[in-house]
């Protein structure tokens, strides 16, 4: 199950930067072309937004049940905060995933609520970005993305 779970969690990551980049492409010429907010603009944000949940539910059903870091760090937390593997697994990857997709969720919500089409456009672009901003920052699984922001001093 864990190997299932893991081999569908790493291939739905390159289609999610696949719908990522298509959807940051029209939305930022979108915003920055005045152009109208078609139904390729929806369907490519909900696309992207169906991608991270489904990432996010396979993530989560991994952190809880299947995966050795985060069991191998629950049985003994104050441990793996010391070691920087164990504490990107057990919380940061986790922390910085779930203020990506809230983000992506975010800039699809708002545009969807925006009432006109640069509104559309510039809020899906802005959010989007973010979420991806978010997305490159903690990939690297050393506990970078929080670690060495204090570790630097």
């Amino acid at each position: 199950m864990q190997m299932l779970l893991h081999t569908l969690h790493s291939y739905n990551r390159y289609l999610i930067l696949a719908a990522l980049v298509f959807v940051l492409i029209r939305s930022f010429a979108g915003w920055q072309g005045r152009k109208p907010f078609e139904s390729l603009d929806n369907t490519g944000s909900l696309v992207l937004l169906i991608l991270t949940h489904l990432q996010l539910l396979i993530g989560l059903i991994m952190y809880a049940f299947t995966s050795t870091w985060t069991q191998t760090a629950f049985a003994n937390f104050g441990a793996a905060m010391k070691d920087p593997m164990q504490r990107y697994f057990a919380v940061e990857h986790i922390a910085a995933m779930l203020i990506a997709v809230v983000l992506i969720q975010l800039g699809r919500t708002f545009s969807k609520k925006a009432t006109d089409d640069l509104q559309k456009h510039r809020k899906l672009a802005i959010y989007t970005s973010l979420g991806l901003l978010i997305l490159v920052l903690s990939l690297a699984p050393k506990g970078l993305l929080f670690g060495s922001l204090t570790d630097a001093g």
